[in-house]
């Protein structure tokens, strides 16, 4: 009897391992599928869309392993979100890290299953830049968002749901001739309208952090993008009462 359900429970696992292997690679290549046909001005190469791919699904299937809790905080985005350890700066609630290097508005937008499975308390979304900075027009990235709030309400409709605004960068990070202050205020213009529109709070970040429409120095790590550790001390004075409300 004993070998009999050893002998069912394998078959089980091997048919799972296989479910999930189809599953990330049917994932892996919409993801890059969407990296490589929606940017009209690509500025990533083959080599690092590939490595990009593998980070991000191996993140990702770390994200599934696991476990779930009640009354989850998710802090979804990027990054800026990945980089830092949300759960030591509020140890009284259940805080999960669900940020992903380089990871855009379609990615969010694919891995939000995961996300959305343990019917989270809150969810903090912060994304977008990666998009900027890949080619990704602000209306089109406002679509993307407007499908991610739709699918978190579809999946989870207890969920609370936080925006997060772009925070401010530097013009020549991107290596382009358009004003990136300009993109990323308007981006966050119709961020902030998408939260109206949805009945969902917009946290305006990019005026604490904005010094003339740059990250302020005090802020800055050094690549006039990401956050030294003030900068994660400002940012979680900012959202503290979000948290705990």
């Amino acid at each position: 009897m004993k070998k009999n359900n050893f002998k069912t429970l394998k078959i089980l696992l091997t048919a799972s391992i296989l479910v999930n292997l189809t599953l990330f690679g049917f994932l892996g290549y919409k993801y890059l599928n969407n990296h490589v046909t929606a940017v009209s001005n690509k500025t990533l190469t083959n080599q690092s869309n590939d490595t990009q791919l593998k980070f991000f699904l191996g993140r990702n299937e770390v994200f599934t392993m696991l476990p779930n809790d009640s009354n989850e905080i998710i802090m979804l985005g990027n990054s800026l979100t990945h980089n830092f350890e949300w759960h030591e700066m509020f140890p009284d609630v259940t805080i999960k890290n669900r940020g992903i290097n380089g990871d855009i508005t379609l990615g969010v937008l694919q891995r939000l299953p995961e996300i959305t499975e343990s019917k989270p308390a809150k969810i903090f979304i912060e994304i977008g830049v990666n998009d900027i900075q890949q080619g990704f027009e602000v209306d089109e990235i406002i679509l993307n968002y407007g499908n991610i709030l739709k699918k978190i309400k579809s999946q989870s409709s207890t969920t609370k749901v936080y925006v997060q605004s772009i925070l401010p960068t530097n013009l020549n990070l991107f290596g382009s001739d358009k004003n990136i202050e300009d993109i990323i205020l308007d981006l966050n213009s119709k961020l902030e309208q998408l939260c109206i529109d949805h009945n969902i709070t917009f946290i305006d970040l990019y005026a604490t952090f904005n010094d003339n429409g740059k990250l302020k120095s005090q802020y800055d790590c050094g690549d006039h993008l990401h956050l030294n550790g003030d900068g994660y001390l400002a940012w979680c004075n900012y959202i503290n009462s979000y948290i705990y409300e």
